[in-house]
């Protein structure tokens, strides 16, 4: 069969849907990554089929856009009308201000030739299932368009699968009604008509969604989903020489993730976790660029640094990762049977709006909540909270993480749930018989 897999065009979207498109390759299907400029090389560098939708120039303007911005009042006003409580407002506030602005950048309100250009590539190769990124729901309405069975490929918590179940509760469907609409399907809604394609429950959340997580990362409830193994992919490279064996003491590795790089010059989690492993019989290798490093006092003897590394590579020759929750990092620690100590603070997820226009992020990484609780509720690692422990507190934190034999006996045990879910190659039949079943 003919798979398209969509996705917003940054690695930290691109890697977790390698693996599921190598399986299908593999196993004979024809498969194309198709998404707007910026992942093409990524994906071909894969060994797999690229199809770029629109030019560079197109979405120039970038995040300039005024329909971008969150509403502050909007996010709250919907809020209340969905019931939104304050042991959910985190997620709703990540769900309003970060995957709705995500989404609708490539959802302008006049549909572009981008979207234009998605629709017209499926028409013309007409695949028979559509993987989409719930980040990038264009995928779900190309989809509709060709009359392909599709589907999500879930990255993290279900943000949008679980605020259109409270929509579906609260506002009289998923869609929402009256003056309560699910602001996701209004912003898909003019790509959607003007194809002709109905914006529904399914074409949100797709007709069934790829699920890597536990239940208790997973936010949404009642959605139909195949369970999957993520596994970890990080690009490729050339091994170091001092990667080639064990280290002659406990390896740390220290990942802050690709999205921090992008956006920020200084790192504010690491000069507590520097201070702490300095007087320790340990070496920290952290993976941090030269605009992370701005700012930072010198290094101890016993940090490396390295502008890049797969983590594949690194993380099976370390002991413990410090990591900031996010899925890649925390997913290829899983699979490296690490322990984790995860960064995160008490801040809440609503962003700082500023009279002129502009807004401030937190420091509390959007994913780190729920991967903190995770980790310490299955007793596989532990908490950093740079705001407020000390260089001792997190001295002690990494000695617990290394020398605690409970949180050794966590770790392996969350690696053998992860071992016990099916591969991506394992659900191929799955995806064949579920295309069947929904293809038109």
């Amino acid at each position: 069969m003919k798979v398209m897999l969509t996705v917003w065009p940054q690695k930290c979207h691109l890697y977790p849907i390698i693996p599921y498109a190598h399986a299908l390759q593999t196993a004979g299907h024809e498969v194309r990554i198709v998404c707007p400029p910026g992942a093409e090389a990524d994906i071909v560098a894969a060994g797999l089929s690229a199809v770029v939708c629109g030019t560079p120039e197109a979405t120039a303007q970038g995040w300039a856009r005024p329909d971008l911005a969150p509403n502050p009042g909007e996010m709250d006003r919907l809020a209340d009308a969905v019931k939104i409580g304050s042991a959910d407002r985190d997620s709703w506030d990540v769900f309003f201000q970060f995957l709705l602005s995500a989404a609708k950048y490539h959802l302008p309100p006049e549909p572009s030739t981008d979207n234009d250009a998605l629709v017209a590539f499926a028409r013309s190769w007409r695949p028979d299932l559509v993987l989409w990124d719930p980040w990038f729901p264009g995928g779900a309405v190309a989809a509709r368009a060709c009359g392909a069975a599709h589907a999500r490929m879930l990255m993290g918590p279900d943000y949008s699968g679980w605020a259109t179940e409270r929509f579906a509760e609260q506002a009289g469907g998923a869609t929402g009604s009256g003056d309560v609409l699910n602001p996701l399907a209004e912003a898909v809604r003019p790509f959607a008509e003007r194809y002709g394609v109905e914006v529904d429950e399914e074409l949100l959340l797709g007709q069934w969604t790829l699920d890597p997580l536990p239940p208790e990362m997973r936010l949404s409830r009642d959605l139909t989903s195949l369970p999957v193994r993520w596994i970890p992919y990080n690009g490729g490279g050339v091994v170091p020489e001092w990667l080639y064996g064990r280290p002659e003491r406990p390896r740390i590795a220290l990942s802050v993730g690709l999205s921090t790089r992008t956006y920020h010059k200084g790192e504010w989690r690491t000069p507590k976790i520097l201070e702490a492993v300095a007087d320790l019989d340990v070496e920290l290798v952290a993976t941090l660029n030269a605009d992370q490093l701005v700012g930072l006092p010198p290094l101890p003897p016993n940090v490396r640094t390295v502008d890049y590394v797969p983590l594949t590579q690194l993380l099976p020759t370390c002991s413990v990762s410090i990591n900031h929750g996010s899925s890649g990092t925390f997913w290829s620690s899983v699979a490296a049977n690490l322990p984790q100590i995860i960064t995160d603070t008490d801040e809440s997820q609503r962003l700082e709006f500023h009279e002129d226009g502009g807004s401030t992020i937190p420091e509390r990484h959007i994913l780190s909540p729920i991967a903190t609780a995770f980790v310490t509720g299955r007793g596989a690692g532990l908490r950093l909270d740079h705001q407020k422990q000390s260089a001792e507190d997190v001295r002690d934190l990494i000695v617990k993480a290394l020398e605690d034999p409970s949180i050794r006996a966590g770790a392996d045990a969350v690696h053998e749930e992860w071992l016990a879910k099916p591969s991506p190659s394992d659900i191929v039949p799955d995806l064949e018989k579920l295309t069947g079943q929904h293809r038109r």
